[in-house]
């Protein structure tokens, strides 16, 4: 065996045909045994672009949701403002009325009778 090996290296075309020989098997035997690895890698990838896009979507929400707030902010302080306002006029309102009347008015039984029903 080792003196037909010896024959086969001492012949330049031999030997490069088994050097090109041993290449492609170590290349055929690496493919093989990589592919495990080629597999989880693609996982890997899969998973990672899946991952990135629902990333991607639940920013789009949280954005959406942002702008719904803001915009709900927005109208609930305009409404505030309204309201404060009105109970302002209401309260100038309400002063300008008891303003007018007297610290001794006094109100007679007669005219509570009256408005009691009413």
């Amino acid at each position: 065996m080792i003196a037909l090996l010896d024959i086969v290296l001492r012949s330049r075309t031999a030997a490069l045909v088994l050097a090109i020989a041993a290449v492609l098997g170590g290349f055929f035997v690496w493919h093989k045994v990589d592919k495990s690895s080629a597999v989880r890698r693609a996982r890997e990838g899969y998973v990672t672009q899946a991952e990135l896009t629902s990333t991607r979507a639940q920013l789009e929400e949280l954005r959406r949701r942002q702008a719904v707030a803001d915009a709900a902010r927005g109208y609930f302080n305009s409404e505030v403002q309204k309201a404060q306002a009105e109970a302002k006029a209401a309260e100038q309102e309400l002063e300008r009325y008891v303003s007018t009347v007297e610290d001794s008015c006094v109100v007679r039984s007669g005219l509570i009778d009256r408005l009691h029903n009413r």
